[in-house]
């Protein structure tokens, strides 16, 4: 620390003189930046912010100790570095590299934060203004919508820090802090969205650098029948009595609104500017769908199929997709969702198809064709059947607890009139006989003696639940949810034609079911709930509900008899290898539908002045003057009240000569094509899904010209064929005239000033006060 130095001041000179005083006395060069604080008689420090105002407003008293801080080489200010890293500041000050090529560190899930300041890092003329210190002479300290100059504080921190050359990365703790103060929503170390941290960090920047410091009362006027030219600069000036930034210079510019009440035709014409323009992007009507289809074929193993079915479907649309890929009628198909080895749920033909999350593994069951419903009709029952082995080491008391289920389950039709547990037996046998074998004459024989009497007692038991008459009678299939913790009754239509499987009256009941053969089998029959456990005291004989069947095996016979490589097979139909391939969309179609009248929503209804009452207007969207600065936000998250999706479609983009000349309906000047037209430089991409991802950034350094790719304190070159992905998410396009006026010119010590400071943008293209 320098030898301190004492002066006079009255009590109306500013802070500003006092700095301008110590900056004279210790002899600081123009270029280096430099900051005051306060000594408070209890030894703590207090920043003097707000160099604007007097001695007597800042409660500064004679004797008091002021200290004059001076900023690093590396952006970085002392009093904002623990001792500790010292040395390691001393190392980054000896790198030098590129100015702008430096990581941010992820603080924990802080990628959204790291990859919208990167993108705004790379705004040249926005970075050449924090560089240039211009901002210190419009910081607003007194705006009631700001953050006392502290947003705009932090991020000039953090620009000068990435953009010194000396840091091949930075770790943005103090930034995070001030975002999470002022907004309660960036609170924590949830993951966010870029877009929305983007859109509070420009208001805030705007409100922090806001020239106008005391706003007045503005009245919005419609259009009233004048012409737009006119009523478009009122709304421009309006806006810039209120609102006038270096935020407002680069990103700013004005919609046409045009409203038409469906009842009396009025027309209601506003101009409303923006920051930024969310656009949406063609949804697609379909949906893709993987499924298992089962045969009744034992021979044929499960297919995969992918089908192509309508997003706002039935399930009965997917069994009709189904049908055309395996020529099988669609009222012979149940569809099942099956989960841990048992029937999640069992769909019925009404349900939406919106229920299916794509993580789902749905299976399609072939069961037996929709009977005529008569005195002599053969009438099939669907049973749900299950696979479990038996563990004997936890099977306490015959209490069933060391059963587990496996493999996966089966929906097998079952003629009414053979319901007995021994033709069940041996239907399933037949069913399982792609990877069950059948025992040889030898094997039974082997087994006889050495399994008889165990047999017996199998046996005996399941004689012993016959006669007491726990089993339901066979009707409908089970429908709803496994979670649930009893059976529940499907409607008409449980996956197939309503009436074929309808249970009747005179059904068998269990009681009448016959007694099974006793002879040696490979497994035996159980009865259970959709879960899958044998708890039978939720069954009873009034319920009419249908029993799901557990095929139980011992251990030995399963290791014997069961080839679980054989159970798992299955094949992939044709259809699974074509590349079903979402055609690309242009941004420009993008824009085009941004453009499109739309009908108001009931939940945002328009009041008409003519009619005296909310009407659902129709709505229109013009872009009358586009900013220097284009963000193009990509709605890829689309929330409804059905569903949740984020859209991975291609976007294609140019990187060059976005031109926006037929969108742009405010009359142009054609001597100046550059006006129109854009060139990319940034984009932030986010990885993954709705719950879960990861954001990035391309940027070009202004500086270089060179495209670099930042993944949180990872920076690395690429080439510009690299930058167009489906994970863009949010574009940054400058317009080409300012980028012509941002390069040095020849002769000139220095570029020209940012827009803030230099020359006023073209009026034909912007109306400046």
């Amino acid at each position: 620390m320098d030898t301190p130095h004492i002066a006079q001041f009255s009590h109306t000179d500013s802070v500003d003189l006092v700095l301008r005083t110590a900056r004279e006395q210790f002899v600081v060069s123009p270029q280096e930046e430099t900051r005051l604080w306060i000594k408070n008689a209890e030894g703590s420090f207090e920043r003097l912010c707000n160099t604007r105002v007097t001695l007597l407003d800042a409660a500064l008293k004679t004797g008091q100790v002021v200290i004059m801080e001076t900023r690093n080489k590396d952006g970085t200010w002392p009093s904002a570095q623990p001792q500790a890293v010292n040395t390691a500041l001393e190392e980054d000050e000896e790198f030098q590299g590129q100015p702008g090529i430096c990581g941010l560190t992820n603080l924990g899930n802080t990628c959204f934060m790291n990859s919208a300041l990167q993108c705004l890092s790379n705004v040249p003329q926005l970075t050449e203004y924090f560089l240039k210190n211009h901002y210190l002479e419009e910081l607003n300290f007194c705006n009631p919508l700001g953050m006392k100059g502290e947003i705009a504080e932090a991020y000039a921190d953090l620009v000068k820090q990435a953009w010194s050359g000396h840091h091949r990365s930075i770790v943005p703790h103090v930034f995070k802090t001030k975002v999470g103060h002022f907004a309660s929503q960036f609170l924590g170390y949830q993951q966010h969205d870029s877009q929305e941290l983007l859109s509070f960090l420009l208001d805030g920047l705007h409100e922090d650098l806001n020239r106008v410091k005391k706003k007045e009362y503005v009245e919005l006027c419609d259009a009233a029948g004048r012409p737009d030219q006119e009523v478009a600069q009122e709304a421009w000036q309006n806006h810039k009595r209120r609102n006038d930034s270096v935020i407002v210079d680069t990103f700013h510019g004005l919609f046409k609104s045009t409203l038409v009440c469906p009842d009396c035709g009025n027309v209601s014409v506003t101009f409303d500017p923006f920051c930024y323009l969310s656009v949406p992007l063609p949804v697609s009507h379909k949906r893709v769908m993987e499924v298992f289809f089962v045969s009744m074929d034992p021979r044929r193993k499960p297919e995969q199929h992918r089908l192509v079915v309508p997003k706002k479907g039935k399930i009965s649309d997917l069994c009709v997709a189904l049908a055309k890929h395996t020529g099988m009628s669609p009222e012979r198909m149940m569809v099942a969702d099956v989960f841990s080895h048992r029937f999640y749920k069992i769909y019925q033909l009404e349900e939406s198809l919106s229920s299916i999350l794509d993580r789902d593994d749905i299976f399609i069951y072939e069961v037996s064709g929709r009977s005529a419903i008569g005195e002599n009709s053969r009438e099939d029952v669907v049973l749900p059947i299950y696979l479990r082995e038996r563990t004997p080491a936890r099977d306490y008391n015959n209490s069933y607890y060391g059963l587990m289920l496996f493999g996966h389950p089966l929906l097998v039709s079952v003629p009414r009139d053979r319901l007995s547990w021994d033709a069940l037996y041996h239907i399933l046998l037949y069913r399982l006989s792609r990877y069950v074998t059948r025992p040889s004459s030898d094997d039974e024989d082997d087994g006889d003696e050495k399994g008889e009497e165990e047999g017996e007692t199998i046996d005996k038991d399941e004689a012993d639940m016959e006669d007491k008459d726990n089993i339901p009678k066979p009707g409908h299939v089970a429908g709803g949810s496994s979670q649930d913790s009893g059976p529940e009754q499907a409607g008409p239509s449980s996956g197939v034609a309503g009436g074929s499987r309808a249970p009747v009256d005179n059904s068998p009941g269990p009681s009448h079911w016959p007694q099974r053969a006793r002879r040696k089998h490979l497994f035996t029959l159980q009865t259970v709930n959709s879960n899958g456990t044998s708890d039978r005291s939720t069954f009873n004989e009034d319920t009419h509900a249908q029993p799901y069947i557990a095929i139980d095996w011992e251990p030995e016979m399963k290791k014997r008899y069961y080839d679980e490589v054989e159970a798992e097979g299955y094949v992939k139909h044709d259809c699974v290898g074509y590349v079903l391939k979402k055609a690309p969309v242009r941004l420009q179609e993008c824009i085009e539908l941004f453009t499109t009248v739309e009908t108001l929503e009931k939940e945002n209804p328009w009041y008409c002045p003519t009619c005296k009452q909310h009407q659902l207007a129709t709505k229109k969207l013009d872009l009358w003057m586009l900013p220097e600065t284009l963000i193009i936000h990509l709605k890829r998250f689309s929330y409804t009240k059905f569903s949740r999706e984020k859209l991975d479609t291609l976007v294609e983009f140019p990187i060059r000569d976005l031109d926006f000349s037929e969108f742009v309906i405010k009359p142009q000047n054609e001597s100046a094509p550059e006006l129109y037209k854009y060139d990319l430089i940034a984009v932030s991409n986010h990885y993954g899904g709705l719950r879960d991802g990861h954001y990035t950034t391309f940027a070009c350094n202004k500086d270089s010209g060179q495209w670099h790719y930042f993944d949180d304190n990872s920076v690395s070159p690429v080439t510009e064929n690299q930058i167009e992905s489906k994970a863009a998410y949010v574009l940054f396009y400058q317009r080409q005239d300012v980028a012509r006026r941002l390069q040095p010119q020849p002769g000139l010590a220095e570029p020209p000033a940012s827009p803030a400071c230099g020359p006023p943008p073209n009026s034909e293209f912007m109306d400046v006060n």
